[in-house]
């Protein structure tokens, strides 16, 4: 696997013209996605309170307390709540009996999981059972899973197409939604070269990459734009730089959705 960083900079918004679709009224029933022989996901985006569980490494490190405050400033009539637990990579979580017993202790409608092992140049791959492990025990208890592919490092846009693709090559041995955060970085880099999405050492992510990938989760969580995220002076982001993470969120879903489509 590879490792991420943290800073803010801003470049002036130049004339991104981004649409997207509107988001419908949902029932509060969870319903079911694509069947597959991997088996079903439940789309738990509609229900009333957000239990959301978080397993990874440093580059999870203050997630869910954003996604906490998207939601809960952005949908006052839902609850959220998220804990995380930590290691270094997801085959050493999932050796811990304790931490797979989370997943049929609680009622979660939500888990992230990040820390698959790879290599950076993609000289050497690793096994891939351990976070499949995870998928198919959410799955089984009706947990909406979503693979987390981290942010390519400073100066490598190439090492998100890799991480993204390893991550949608896990889904098709067990089925998961696959949150597209390396090509969001990507297409803002892209249009705001000068931001400082990455920490000083060029592998974890600075406040603003938190809040992007950040913003990126709660799209796929709740099924809400991205793009229609009022300006949230709590979230300490310029508001023209918020309003152009919102647009290039919801962009990239569209044009890579996260999860299987109904």
């Amino acid at each position: 696997m590879s490792i991420k960083p943290l800073a803010i900079s801003f470049i002036a918004f130049i004339g991104l013209n981004l649409t997207a679709c509107g988001s419908g009224t949902k029932n509060d029933e969870p319903k079911q996605l694509t069947p597959t022989p991997t088996g079903n996901i439940v789309d738990n985006s509609a229900v009333a309170d957000y239990r959301l569980v978080i397993y990874g490494n440093s580059h999870s490190s203050q997630l869910g307390s954003i996604i906490e405050t998207l939601i809960s400033d952005q949908l006052p009539n839902k609850t959220i709540e998220t804990v995380t637990i930590s290691g270094r990579f997801l085959d050493e979580i999932a050796a811990v009996t304790a931490n797979l017993e989370q997943l049929e202790k609680n009622t979660w409608s939500h888990a992230i999981f990040q820390g698959q092992k790879y290599s950076q140049f993609g000289a050497t791959d690793y096994p891939t059972h351990a976070t499949e492990r995870l998928i198919a025990k959410a799955k089984s208890n009706n947990i909406t899973p979503i693979l987390f592919p981290e942010h390519p490092q400073r100066g490598d846009p190439s090492e998100a197409e890799r991480v993204y693709n390893l991550h949608q090559s896990i889904s098709q041995q067990e089925l998961s939604c696959v949150a597209p955060v390396g090509l969001v970085w990507n297409r803002v880099l892209d249009v705001m070269p000068t931001v400082e999405l990455h920490h000083a050492d060029g592998n974890h992510a600075s406040y603003a990459g938190k809040v992007l990938t950040a913003m990126t989760f709660y799209e796929i969580i709740t099924g809400e734009l991205a793009d229609a995220i009022p300006y949230n002076p709590a979230l300490q982001l310029d508001q023209q730089q918020q309003a152009l993470f919102g647009q290039i969120v919801t962009q990239v879903l569209l044009e890579h959705p996260a999860c299987p489509q109904s």
